[in-house]
């Protein structure tokens, strides 16, 4: 009786330092930017052509090759509110023939009105380089706000990485 009841003492002992030792969700999280895209369209957008025959994958990144700039929208779940940071990682050198000089601006949104909360807008300077935009996301009844970044990828330029405070 005595051996049972160590190991039960034991193991719940080890289960609750399991669970401390697990935090609820990463600290950030991360996404390849070909995995997380979609192409924003919207009442003033008049792209020539159909950008998603023009924007492909090389390991991760998603490059426009189309002719003319493509505004890409990122989706950015996240699990809590409060100020979000997100960076973004610029295509590598030679990945690209653009300017590499293009810029992102993250948004939050209540999906309760026809407004967001404007985070900040950062532009890439150069290949290879990062840059990170914020926002506040709220809470409002028991509702999180949305979270995406919208980025103005001129021709020849990409978007690889993505991460963030969830």
């Amino acid at each position: 009786m005595k051996l049972k009841a160590t190991s039960l003492f034991l193991g719940l002992c080890l289960a609750i330092l399991t669970a401390a030792a697990s935090p609820a969700y990463a600290e950030t999280l991360s996404a390849t930017a070909f995995s997380a895209f979609h192409v924003e369209i919207n009442t003033l957008t008049n792209y020539p052509g159909d950008p998603y025959l023009c924007l492909f994958e090389n390991n991760g990144a998603v490059v426009n090759t189309c002719n003319y700039t493509v505004d890409l929208e990122f989706d950015i779940p996240i699990v809590s509110a409060g100020k979000k940071s997100i960076t973004l990682l610029d295509g590598w050198s030679g990945l690209g023939t653009g300017s590499e000089q293009f810029s992102c601006q993250s948004f939050a949104y209540t999906g309760t009105e026809g407004s967001s909360t404007v985070g900040t807008n950062p532009s890439f300077t150069g290949p290879g380089t990062k840059i990170t935009t914020t926002v506040t996301a709220s809470m409002n009844d028991g509702i999180l706000d949305a979270v995406q970044v919208l980025c103005n990828v001129p021709a020849g330029d990409a978007v690889a990485l993505l991460n963030w405070n969830p």
